[in-house]
């Protein structure tokens, strides 16, 4: 399932001012709560049906994280601010069931002088990388999501580096960046805490795009950019766990091709095939042409399928109908011509989701525009190494398409976004199963926005959801919400609770965390 923030902004921060303590929980069981969510459409709901409440104390400072497990649970983190504390940073790790149960709690504590970089999660362990600003040193935390055990990996990388991909593989850390305005990928064992560079990648010419996890194979995939004579192309290279160099591919292949690829998802279908899917262009630039599909086999490039944008049922459908009208006859007079309908786009491609029949692909279109401080999308706010952006992004819609093991186009569907802004270039729209259907949503200004698609065919209209804080509050936009397991969604945020003077009770705020279950429009009807 994918969830309605990115990996690495689903450990968002709220600032808070509580130090957290058992005592101060609140665990709610309730029903269906009206004045938290409305529906546009009376028969879709979004119940509450369990919630949690941690009071904060105004002498010191925290943030809050919330991580999504699935089925697992999910992982409750308190991090207090370190500016005033001489002893470090602190945090406070909290594993919960699914039913808000209590698993287990730990807590941790950092020299003040690392500076937390990344994330990495996989089914077994989250890892945090920290590192001493201007030097090679660095400390990777690894904390048991079954047990709430936490290791330390301290140690020095070969050389400094500016980092933007971090993945683990067994007890391997893989890093990579930029050293001197070139790629590098460093390995980092857990062993005996020694790192090396993996060879290869050290160009120029090359800009990584992607650093891919092949855990049937035990394999590190390295997805680069290479620009060499006025072309554009994607390498592959492939590294052993030990960070040994196994294989090198070319795609598109070297035979005079002209399409440039300029992104690359993997995913790994069995011990010898793969597939590679992303946008491609016709030159090194950053809008798109359309999507392709390559099929690789033992190393080899077996077909690559490109599909263009014209060439989707459902692409245009973030216009209105009379614009649609009006572009398929454009469209289609130019193929009478014999022409190429010519369309560039940018896109943010997600990872592949693995199907039955091959893999689905969502891929979500923007445009930047200038940096304006005052219109921020707060779901995408981090805590983690602070990337100054240049440009805002809005969102026009995202497409959803499903290929099959060879490559071919299954079916394709579209989500309008409704110009939806962000501050950040990050994941807006998360997927979640239904059956025999997909549920997408992202979230805006205070409101979940749901849409029910069956392959080619749109469910019903988009279904608003709005997320307050409480009855007496406006929809909360600073609210942060995720796809949890099933129909369930996860929503956290803090509010304000008015004092009492007849009981010397003084205004306060505490965080909330909320589940909530969709309940689809016909379910809806029958109860």
């Amino acid at each position: 399932m994918k969830y309605l923030l990115t990996k690495l902004s689903l450990l968002l921060r709220l600032r808070t001012i509580h130090r957290f303590t058992s005592i101060h929980q609140k665990i709610a069981f309730t029903g269906f709560l009206s004045f938290l969510l409305l529906s546009q459409n009376i028969f879709a709901q979004l119940n509450q049906v369990a919630a949690i409440e941690i009071p904060k104390n105004t002498k010191t400072e925290e943030t809050m994280t919330v991580l999504p497990l699935e089925n697992d649970g999910l992982l409750l983190t308190l991090e207090k601010n370190g500016m005033y504390n001489h002893d470090g940073m602190q945090w406070t790790f909290q594993k919960y069931d699914t039913d808000f149960h209590l698993t287990w709690t730990t807590n941790f504590s950092m020299a003040y002088e690392y500076e937390l970089q990344m994330s990495f999660q996989n089914k077994d362990y989250l890892f945090w990388l920290f590192s001493i600003p201007e030097t090679p040193k660095i400390n990777i935390v690894r904390i048991d999501l079954a047990r709430g055990e936490i290791d330390e990996f301290k140690g020095e990388l070969p050389s400094i580096i500016d980092f933007s991909f971090f993945k683990v593989l067994s007890n391997t850390a893989f890093l990579g960046g930029i050293y001197f305005d070139k790629p590098i990928v460093a390995s980092f064992s857990f062993f005996n805490q020694k790192a090396k560079v993996l060879h290869g990648l050290y160009d120029d010419r090359l800009e990584i795009n992607a650093l891919e996890i092949d855990e049937k194979r035990n394999e590190l995939n390295v997805i680069v950019k290479e620009r060499r004579k006025g072309k554009c192309g994607l390498v592959i290279q492939t590294y052993s766990y030990e960070g040994k160099s196994l294989r090198t591919i070319h795609v598109p292949d070297k035979e005079g091709n002209s399409l440039s690829f300029i992104s690359g998802k993997m995913l790994t279908l069995n011990e010898k095939e793969s597939l590679l899917v992303g946008n491609f262009s016709n030159n090194c630039n950053e809008f798109s042409k359309g999507l392709y599909l390559t099929r690789l086999e033992e190393g080899l490039e077996k077909n690559t399928n490109i599909i263009k944008f014209a060439d989707l049922k459902n692409f245009f459908s973030f216009m209105s109908p009379k614009k649609q009208e009006k572009l398929k006859e454009k469209i289609e007079q130019k193929k009478k011509e014999g022409k190429d309908p010519n369309f560039s786009y940018k896109l943010l491609v997600h990872n592949l989701l693995e199907t039955k029949k091959g893999a689905v692909l969502v891929a979500e279109i923007y445009y930047t525009l200038p940096k304006n401080y005052n219109n921020f999308n707060t779901v995408t706010r981090t805590r983690f190494k602070n990337y100054e952006n240049k440009d805002d992004y809005r969102f026009t819609h995202a497409v959803i398409c499903e290929f099959d093991k060879e490559g071919n186009l299954l079916w394709d569907n579209a989500l309008v976004m409704d110009n939806l802004e962000s501050g950040e270039l990050v994941e807006q729209v998360q997927i979640s199963s239904l059956q025999d259907r997909y549920l997408m949503a992202y979230f805006k200004k205070g409101k979940v926005q749901m849409q029910q698609i069956r392959k080619n065919e749109v469910l019903g209209e988009i279904e608003t959801f709005e997320i307050k804080s409480d009855s007496t509050q406006k929809a909360d936009e600073d609210a942060n919400v995720a796809a949890w397991y099933n129909q369930n969604f996860l929503v956290w945020g803090k509010r304000k609770l008015e004092g009492n003077s007849r009981l010397d009770e003084l205004p306060r705020e505490v965080f909330y965390l909320r589940k909530l279950h969709y309940v689809p429009q016909k379910e809806a009807k029958s109860q």
